[in-house]
């Protein structure tokens, strides 16, 4: 585009006599066109896939995995995955990918929340609740906001994304999904990619997939169905590679695949395994929102707080906290939804109250157990290829998202300090300022020489008109004195090459 625009300008000036005026003009034309496109490079575009409980070492557990090993070849990986935040839950933790900020910090503590100020219960997974703004619009920023609200020529489409439907800042994602469009997993690629080439395309997009998730409960992480569910996430990953490449986009499109946590067996056939409340605390002291495997206990009244919270302390192979007495690294105390006592089982335990069933593989547990981690990768025309970090918190993606797409980030609990090693090194201080100085030699010489030709045709055109005048036919005889000589430019010629306004 600002090439287009120079070359008009040009014609426009060359157009005109060369005057001082239009020489200015024309210098003025072209090295502000350099300067915008050496200090103005566009940013590509983003795609972000979740694929919901793809714990960080699934992809060592299967052979021919092309897709996903093209991605950690081309681009860079997360070796040991990545720590996400407490709870190791779906929705608050796609929401920290989305803000870079704790869960105590942008509000969404569970996929089953109480907030005491609203005395209503969230339900995450409910389409109503998944639209409403008050349970997302709590200080933190999503990306896709970040996006739209700093350039209006950025469009995000969120599709299925947890917070994606709700008005977040007064701004809602220029195209949205929802998780529970009946669409098949190819299919919803397939609209992903559309968003991408539209006649109002997007330049961000965020798609959330809810596999190997609901396999990895129904039969455990470390089942034959898991496996096969990997394979097809990997066909699928190719499908969105190759519809990108025939779409000639993926040179110009930075891709990261993530998750939002990983997955342990919890065989319910193993009854040792299996934390009864009902053993303990009886069903109409408290309410529970979370229970697998954290249980979040709010008691009917304060004066039941103290005898609960004894109760629970006798449970073997949990820790139970007061909201107070959560440890300052969960980063999980200091928001109103957080309930007034949590009960964490550890590995492989889960809860039990009121007849309830388990599963046989769960999430939700200690952040710091590498079965909750995720798994990263990431590539395009931003990340180095072969590029490797051992680790680093979810909470850094928001933040990488951010560089990538050019944006300033909003206030977040992440860092670039890890991930940036996974970037191409665009340092303006090195390569780009000498990149610069050569521009600046080349406008100087190109100025030079147009203006040198122009200089040289004025000269041919000063000739041609003399030539001109002294063949005039006039007698022989015909004398002239110096006040009667033609002039060999017009006035307003000569007013042109003398103008120096």
């Amino acid at each position: 585009m600002v090439s287009f625009e120079i070359g008009c300008n040009f014609i426009f000036i060359l157009k005109k006599s060369f005057t001082l005026k239009y020489f200015k003009s024309l210098c003025l034309v072209v090295f502000l066109g350099v300067f915008q496109s050496v200090s103005a490079r566009s940013a590509n575009r983003l795609l972000v896939i979740s694929f919901d409980g793809f714990r960080w070492d699934y992809i060592h557990k299967a052979n021919n995995l092309t897709s996903f090993h093209r991605m950690i070849n081309d681009g860079g990986w997360a070796i040991h995955g990545i720590k996400n935040t407490f709870l190791t839950k779906t929705l608050p933790n796609h929401f920290t990918i989305a803000t870079g900020l704790y869960e105590e910090s942008h509000g969404v503590v569970g996929n089953v929340m109480y907030d005491p100020a609203f005395k209503e219960t969230f339900h995450g997974w409910l389409d109503k609740d998944a639209r409403d703004s008050k349970w997302w619009d709590n200080g933190g920023e999503p990306i896709w906001v970040t996006n739209q609200r700093q350039d209006t020529q950025h469009r995000s489409g969120v599709l299925a994304w947890p917070g994606g439907l709700a008005i977040v800042k007064g701004i809602l994602a220029y195209k949205t999904e929802s998780a529970f469009d009946g669409l098949t997993m190819k299919e919803r690629a397939k609209k992903m990619i559309k968003w991408f080439k539209d006649d109002y395309p997007i330049n961000l997009g965020l798609y959330y997939e809810n596999e190997p998730d609901e396999t990895g409960h129904a039969f455990g992480p470390d089942s034959k169905e898991v496996l096969s569910k990997i394979y097809q996430l990997d066909n699928l990953l190719g499908d969105i590679l190759y519809d990108l490449e025939d779409n000639k986009l993926l040179e110009t499109t930075n891709i990261i695949v993530t998750s939002d946590h990983g997955m342990t067996p919890t065989p319910v056939k193993n009854d040792t395994l299996k934390i009864n409340l009902d053993d303990y605390i009886s069903l109409n002291s408290y309410n529970i929102t979370s229970k697998n495997p954290v249980a979040g206990i709010f008691p009917a009244s304060k004066e039941l707080e103290d005898e609960i919270f004894q109760n629970l302390s006798r449970i073997p192979h949990a820790h139970v906290y007061r909201k107070k007495d959560i440890p300052p690294e969960y980063h999980y105390t200091n928001n109103r939804r957080i309930p007034a006592i949590i009960l964490e089982p550890e590995e492989h335990y889960w809860i039990s109250y009121n007849g309830s069933a388990g599963v046989n593989g769960e999430h939700g547990y200690n952040n710091s157990l590498t079965s909750m981690h995720p798994f990263f990768i990431a590539m395009g025309p931003d990340f180095k290829p072969g590029a490797k970090v051992d680790t680093f918190d979810n909470v850094d993606i928001y933040p990488l998202m951010c560089k990538l797409l050019q944006l300033k980030p909003a206030p977040n609990n992440g860092s670039l300090e890890i991930v940036s090693k996974l970037l191409v090194n665009r340092d303006s201080s090195g390569s780009s300022t000498f990149g610069v100085y050569i521009l600046i030699l080349l406008l100087i010489g190109l100025v030079g020489g147009i203006f040198g030709v122009a200089v040289c045709q004025a000269h041919r055109e000063h000739r041609r008109r003399r030539l001109a005048v002294s063949s005039f036919s006039l007698p022989h005889s015909f004398r002239y004195s110096k006040s009667d000589r033609m002039p060999l430019m017009t006035n307003s010629s000569d007013d042109d090459f003398n103008d120096e306004s």
